[in-house]
């Protein structure tokens, strides 16, 4: 079925009438089973055709606020250098920059520096800033609106400790201890609605305001107050400093600039001829970094395309705006494409930058074959890309990809010394070769002007089998219990095991294994069919699942496992037993979402909370499910398929927003109704892969993108995975176990999806075959310290 047909389903997804008959692994069974079985790319004989990118997310609507930013579009109106389309520009924004921009302000009142207004209040003068008070109050917008400077001191007839209270809400977003009857007065005094409004929250309480209506937070509260600001700015409103650069002229507020960017603060309190006159001439800036540096102090807004995104990041690091460069920093690592890493390799070395390199250089270690296929690909330094194909952690399906990418460059650069060419090549590892890889290597040749007896040369060097290549992950993979078989192979039995991934390793030809560690055991007998998160990557929770195949065996305990005290934890039970549920950490609590107990479907969820050690009700599902799947993307929680009360599988897509009554809203559903499948967020998308539907085990591998409510089918599977563990590591997908509804037979594998590929690679195997468990991702650091002596165990991938 394709993503197409969904349009002529019923309107609910819920309803799919299907057969409720179940297999020995409690899923219902298939009316039909029609399985494909496409060929792995490990078998393919010639190089697949490499995407050279990921579709990208698209923009999000630009905001209403104009934004003198717009000027870095101008070069971007025809189409990007890396072949996509002109778009609008994406309105990116800042959430740390409000906060920081009013700590500055209260830094700068603190120690009476840029002051401009002298308040009188109860005999007592304080020194404010204009433009910070009139962002909350009509009285002091209209001083500013008239200022020349200096006035005398205003006098104002309310409490001091209500003009305190005003001035902690115009500095720091909250009021400040005071009684509310006096703030109150105050407010009316100033023209100060914000003001009013959260003092009648503090004395009133939410009981007498609108259900629909919540008391702003401290961090909305400091945004409206920058956004006030910003307005002022762009009326022209009290604006006290003329800048100019490159024959743009802007007028600002010199104690807004000073709070919004470290470049003018410094500047503004040198105590240099600069920070004394009311018109600044800029001659080391342009009028683009000019208003993109002015725009974002009263915005925390940079709007841009991908090429405007990376001259900001660059403007922002020589004017030293470090909340511009980390928002800059982060758009730019999410938005990576081969064309775009090789854009970054000009500012690898710059100070500054390392984090959004070292991404960039990720991006390239496992993208490799499709970097190669850029146009920009020959501009690759030779010492850069020596240094790729020469790293343990280079990704590929197979060495000849190596051997691809240095020919094609070689081929692009004719003029390079023969010396120079052997040290390239010498960094490809023709000892790993399979003999299939050899024939290739030795029917594609080198490039001219080359000699061919270079390539013989080094093809007889590496007659001795080569390194190895590996990769360590920064994060550990972590698999949990599950359903296998006893060591013995009598029969399946519950499993206690918790491994995790110590490395990946490539050897000769296709030959892939997994370096496993151990973890403390789960306490006896085991569990499977359970659930499992990880908070802050380090203390990992595990509830619920069976520990035996009777419907009275379903458990509601929860264990807790804590480095600092290394072996497993017994905390708070669930609220009632689950199995065949999935478990996510949200905003620093658990959410366990349905499943099913005694046989029955649940639509329950309850959450928990680590402090409290306590788990609570929370807002049901729409309707009962088990075996489904669920992921957080971007803040939000999202529950996809499964089988309802009634045994039929499930396409829907569920918004889950437990803030709300009626939590559940249904989007776009899947392309094929499935459960037991595996679903992750990567890369602005989800993604769900196989499990089981109407005609059996289902390959199906589809994505989805929230901006469009629309899916996408993918590259199937190479092998069923019916109740796998999923998760996401360093940038790819990886479906781990599960098993095969067409044999029953629990598996071993770990197949890796790499979006900017578009493929599968088999990446080796679990310790030993396992079906219904999860996986989670921890830090590499915690994992180290408390693990168990290593096994040293790998496994070799099953043919």
């Amino acid at each position: 079925m394709s993503v197409s047909d969904s349009a002529h389903r019923p309107s609910d997804p819920e309803q799919v009438s299907l057969p409720v008959q179940k297999d020995g692994l409690g899923l219902p069974l298939p009316t039909r089973r029609t399985p494909s079985w496409p060929p792995s790319p490990d078998e393919d004989p010639g190089l697949p055709p490499f995407p050279l990118e990921e579709p990208g997310p698209r923009p999000m609507a630009p905001g209403s606020l104009p934004s003198p930013a717009l000027s870095l579009e101008k070069e971007e109106e025809e189409e990007d250098e890396d072949g996509e389309d002109a778009e609008e520009p994406e309105e990116l924004r800042s959430e740390e920059h409000p906060s920081q921009f009013f700590a500055e302000a209260q830094r700068l009142r603190e120690q009476r520096l840029l002051l401009d207004e002298d308040v009188s209040v109860g005999g007592r003068v304080y020194g404010v800033h204009r433009v910070i008070l009139a962002a909350v109050s009509s009285l002091f917008r209209g001083r500013l609106l008239g200022s020349r400077g200096l006035q005398r001191p205003l006098s104002l007839d309310v409490t001091p400790g209500a003009w305190e209270a005003m001035l902690t809400f115009a500095y720091e977003g909250v009021l400040g201890p005071a009684p509310r009857g006096d703030v109150l007065v105050a407010a009316e005094a100033l023209g100060a609605p914000r003001v009013k409004a959260a003092a009648q929250w503090g004395r009133e309480g939410a009981g007498s305001t609108p259900e629909d209506e919540k008391q702003p937070s401290q961090a909305e509260e400091l945004r409206e107050n920058l956004r006030t600001m910003e307005l002022l700015y762009q009326e022209g409103i009290g604006c006290d400093l003329e800048l100019e650069a490159g024959g743009c002229r802007l007028r600002v507020h010199r104690a807004a600039l000073a709070c919004g960017s470290e470049f003018f603060g410094a500047m503004l309190l040198s105590g240099m001829r600069e920070s004394q006159g009311t018109e600044v001439s800029l001659h080391t800036i342009s009028a683009q970094d000019l208003q993109l540096l002015v725009s974002f102090a009263y915005s925390g807004v940079v709007r841009a395309r991908w090429p405007g995104l990376l001259r900001a990041a660059q403007a922002a690091l020589r004017y030293q705006s470090s909340s511009c460069l980390a928002l800059c920093q982060r758009a730019l690592a999410q938005g990576l494409n081969p064309a775009r890493c090789l854009a970054l390799i000009p500012m690898a070395e710059a100070p500054g930058l390392e984090s959004l390199w070292s991404k960039a250089r990720h991006y390239l270690l496992t993208h490799l074959p499709a970097v190669a296929l850029c146009s920009t690909f020959p501009s690759l330094p030779l010492a850069c890309l020596a240094e790729l194909l020469d790293s343990d952690e280079l990704h590929l399906l197979e060495e000849f990809e190596a051997f691809a990418a240095a020919r094609r460059w070689l081929a692009a650069n004719p003029d390079t010394q023969e010396s120079e060419a052997k040290a390239l090549l010498r960094c490809v590892r023709f000892g790993r070769m399979s003999t299939r890889e050899l024939r290739r290597v030795r029917a594609a040749g080198l490039p001219p002007p080359l000699s061919p007896d270079l390539l013989r040369q080094l093809m007889v060097e590496a007659e001795v089998p080569g390194q190895e290549r590996q990769r360590e992950p920064d994060q550990a993979l972590v698999v949990i219990g599950g359903d296998g078989l006893r060591s013995d192979m009598a029969m399946r039995q519950p499993s206690r095991g918790v491994w995790w991934a110590r490395a990946f390793r490539c050897g000769v030809g296709l030959v892939r294994t997994v370096e496993w560690g151990q973890l403390p055991a789960l306490p006896a007998p085991g569990r499977f069919r359970h659930g499992a998160a990880s908070l802050a990557g380090s203390e990992l929770y595990v509830c619920g699942g069976q520990d035996f195949y009777g419907h009275s065996n379903t458990l509601a305990s929860t264990l807790r496992w804590d480095p600092s005290q290394g072996d497993w934890e017994e905390m708070a039970p669930l609220c009632q037993a689950r199995s065949f549920f999935p478990l996510v950490a949200l905003d620093g609590l658990l959410y366990a979402l349905g499943g099913r107990d005694s046989g029955a479907a649940l639509s329950s969820v309850e959450t928990y909370s680590p402090k409290l050690n306590m788990w609570r009700p929370a807002p049901a599902l729409p309707a009962p499910r088990f075996a489904h799947a669920a992921a957080v993307l971007e803040g939000q929680l999202y529950v996809s398929g499964g089988c309802g009360g009634t045994g039929q599988y499930l396409a829907s897509l569920l918004h889950y927003d437990p803030r709300l009554e009626k939590p559940g809203t249904l989007l776009s559903p899947m392309g094929v109704p499935r459960a037991g499948h595996v679903m992750a967020a990567l890369g602005g998308r989800l993604y769900v892969a196989g499990g089981l539907g109407e005609t059996g085990d289902l390959l199906s591998f589809e994505a989805y993108e929230p901006r469009t409510d629309s899916w996408t089918h993918l590259t199937p599977l190479p092998s069923p995975h019916v109740g796998a563990a999923g998760a996401v590591l360093q940038g790819e997908l990886l479906v781990l176990g599960g098993y095969s509804h067409r044999t029953y037979a629990p598996s071993h594998l770990i197949h890796a999806f790499c979006p900017g590929l578009g493929r599968w690679l088999c990446l080796g195997t679990l310790p030993r075959p396992r079906a219904e468990m999860p996986a989670c991702i921890l830090t590499q650091p915690t994992v180290q310290q408390i693990a168990l002596v290593p096994t040293g165990h790998k496994t070799k991938p099953g043919r």
